[in-house]
């Protein structure tokens, strides 16, 4: 089943599977996410104490926690690191076996469930391609659904036999989805308490295994999950929270759930109307007709199982719309990593995979009465066939990123010769720039004043705007007062004659020495880097 959906994965997100070493959607929060992987695997074996000290925004501490922390994917991925793998192909990797393993996840669960591969391999086919997905390209965390299916999996299991190994197995791939993505760890919490909560009330009674075996997960999933949350916490001081007309825009409304990808083949132009920034939620027509078929009322009544997703896919529905359904309010107001979050609409992935898990109870019940094997296979194949022809995306758009560093950084590395861990301010500074900051910073490992990631420490946003009159003295005294140890100059990343102008007022000051100059190439423009050691004053 990997195997499938490995060459599936290639189809449908082409032609990312050409260009796994140098390319990506953009130089945006891809670069930030290749910075995460690499800083995991780069501090892990060094100093684990201070992995969410990470090298951006210094001297500011538990920056890592500013944003999605990728920590499980990032140690999966770091022995690739070790071995001198190039950090872009390590990141397509990773974000490519979102789609692989959450679709083999989800087919091993929904097999188990109705006894069928076929109507697994459909449900897997929902959850691996939904247009989310797509939408989310650029978003390395959020297809980081690896876990989800094999946390229900091994509840059921657990349901059924009662094994403290399956107590196990459920606590890990539950803190796995937690570590893997804060977004999704969070709204899995709701969510499993209505889908297990309802399954374990039809049970009526449970047995002692059973209700050990569950103690057994809780304790497993907090002890994982605690020494995050408080990284996250430490980090909430700092840089606050989401404030209410934040999450009022990410919320989604019901049409957002008719809003396929922008670049979807089918249904791109057609649903256009529906499309608003971060909602578009459409699971696909399919998938859809199958989640009635499975919930659809004859005798005997539907599973329990199968009203458990339903309710789960209620849940989900209502708290991806927000402050425009019933739920979030609380969950906001009374519980608080709830408000680290900006956009609620990302529930709509839990909706996706509810009416995944549906859908393959769906296609099941059809093929059940199908009156012999080859009309079975017809009504599988023809079910695959449109979901796969729903789900299919234009070409998607790659940026081509360098697969090195500028030759500044070694030359910086070398003037400071057996001095500690060195800080660097680089300019031009803006979300523009910095996630390649980020991105270069993974070849030296240098301390980096900039900054990139869902939240911004005030005091870096002081220094931007001390920054605005830069090169006076007031902004290389900013500079100072952060530890800056040296400036870089981009002249492939400032526009006109910036570069031509900015250069002379920064070789006369007294207070910098220039260190080093070299030509580079990026972005389409040939022109050259400075790098600047700042001279304190004795």
């Amino acid at each position: 089943m990997l195997l499938v959906f490995t060459v599936l994965t290639a189809v449908m997100t082409y032609p990312q599977i050409l260009h796994l070493r140098d390319r990506v959607h953009d130089d945006g929060d891809p670069l930030l996410n290749t910075w995460a992987l690499a800083w995991v695997a780069h501090q892990l074996p060094r100093a684990p104490a201070h992995l969410f000290d990470a090298n951006i925004f210094y001297p500011e501490r538990r920056t890592l926690a500013y944003s999605e922390t990728l920590l499980l994917p990032a140690a999966f991925a770091a022995p690739l690191h070790w071995l001198g793998v190039g950090p872009l192909l390590v990141y397509n990797i990773v974000f490519l076996s979102g789609f692989i393993v959450s679709g083999a996840g989800t087919a091993l669960l929904v097999r188990t469930l109705t006894n069928s591969a076929a109507a697994g391999f459909i449900a897997g086919l929902v959850f691996a391609f939904l247009p989310y997905r797509i939408d989310h390209f650029p978003h390395l965390q959020l297809q980081q659904t690896q876990c989800l299916p094999f946390a229900m999996w091994a509840f059921h299991r657990l349901l059924q036999m009662g094994r403290l190994r399956d107590g196990v197995l459920f606590g890990a791939f539950t803190a796995g989805q937690i570590l893997s993505c804060m977004y999704y760890g969070l709204f899995l919490l709701p969510y499993m308490a209505v889908v297990c909560g309802a399954m374990l009330i039809a049970e009526r009674r449970l047995p002692t295994d059973r209700v050990v075996a569950l103690a057994v997960a809780a304790a497993i999933a907090l002890a994982a999950v605690i020494p995050v949350g408080m990284a996250y916490l430490g980090a909430r001081r700092v840089v606050g929270e989401r404030g209410r007309q934040e999450v009022i825009d990410g919320s989604a409304t019901w049409r957002n759930y008719l809003a396929p990808a922008e670049a979807n083949a089918l249904y791109g132009k057609a649903l256009a109307g529906f499309m608003q920034g971060e909602r578009r939620l459409f699971p696909g027509f399919v998938a859809m007709a199958l989640a009635i078929v499975a919930l659809w009322p004859t005798a005997p009544r539907t599973s329990d199982f199968r009203l458990a997703y339903a309710l789960g896919l209620l849940l989900a529905f209502d708290v991806s719309l927000g402050f425009n359904g019933f739920t979030y309010s609380a969950l906001y107001d009374y519980f608080l990593p709830f408000r680290a979050l900006r956009i609620p609409a990302r529930m709509g992935l839990f909706v996706g995979f509810s009416i995944a898990v549906l859908a393959g109870y769906g296609i099941a019940r059809i093929a059940n009465r199908a009156q012999s094997a080859t009309m079975r296979r017809i009504v599988f194949v023809t079910a695959g066939v449109l979901m796969l022809a729903e789900y299919a995306s234009k070409p998607i758009e790659l940026a081509a990123i360098r697969t090195g560093a500028p030759e500044v950084y070694a030359d910086i590395i070398r003037d400071g010769g057996d001095s500690p861990t060195a800080a660097l301010f680089e300019f031009p500074a803006s979300s523009q720039d910095d996630p390649t900051y980020l991105y270069y910073s993974t070849f030296h490992w240098q301390n980096l004043v900039n900054g990139y990631s869902g939240f911004f420490p005030p005091s870096y946003v002081r220094l931007m705007d001390a920054m605005r009159a830069f090169p006076d003295d007031a902004s290389i005294g900013a500079l100072r007062a952060r530890g800056t140890r040296y400036l870089v100059v981009h002249g492939e990343r400032l526009y006109g004659d910036r570069y031509e102008t900015l250069i002379p007022l920064l070789d006369k000051r007294s207070d910098l020495t220039l260190v080093s100059r070299r030509h580079w190439f990026d972005r389409d423009k040939h022109s050259e880097i400075s790098a600047y050691r700042l001279v304190y004053p004795r």
